[in-house]
């Protein structure tokens, strides 16, 4: 069982919201938006399985189809790139500013949440292929294989429960949530 949406998304909006209180520190600059954006980069590389949904009926099987194109370091580079261009040219949206945000750290937190993405899913179980199509070379730790087969199918339920409660505690304790009710 591979990290679910769930994982991937905990821990980007997790460790983007732990950099946004411990280092940046101020609203303005760095916008709770911002970890909506983490969350949204989290899951690009698994827009894969959308496009499998379309392939399914050209004879594709899942295998030939996810952790693919979207699954190499080209896509965190691309966005990189971006937010590097946004910034060079100075490049603005009217809607990104009136919330107080910055079109290359929109490039820049998609990068990070997509290569997080690519992080958990060649260390947690399987392989990606970094450098598709241009190599065939796979990295991955595949972490969960080393575990007893009876356990294996619960490390990623149990994650996903440790992020969910991290995250909720947070955000009671540390934001305050319930103030808001």
């Amino acid at each position: 069982m591979s990290p679910t949406a769930t994982t991937h998304i905990l821990a980007a909006v997790i460790l983007i919201e732990l950099f946004r209180d411990f280092f940046i520190k101020d609203n303005k600059k760095f916008p709770r938006y911002y970890i909506l954006i983490a969350a949204i980069g989290a899951v690009i590389p698994d827009l894969d399985i959308a496009i499998y949904y379309i392939l399914y009926f050209f004879g594709f099987t899942f295998n030939q189809v996810h952790r693919t194109f979207f699954h190499t370091i080209f896509i965190p580079l691309i966005l990189f790139f971006a937010g590097i261009f946004a910034w060079t040219i100075n490049f603005k949206i009217s809607q990104i500013g009136k919330r107080h945000m910055k079109l290359p750290r929109v490039f820049y937190i998609l990068a990070f949440g997509s290569f997080l993405h690519l992080i958990l899913d060649s260390t947690i179980i399987g392989s990606i292929s970094p450098f598709y199509p241009f190599s065939s070379y796979k990295i991955g730790l595949d972490i969960i294989s080393y575990l007893p087969k009876e356990i294996s199918p619960l490390i990623i339920p149990t994650i996903e429960g440790i992020l969910l409660l991290f995250w909720l505690f947070w955000m009671e304790f540390k934001l305050k949530i319930s103030n808001y009710f």
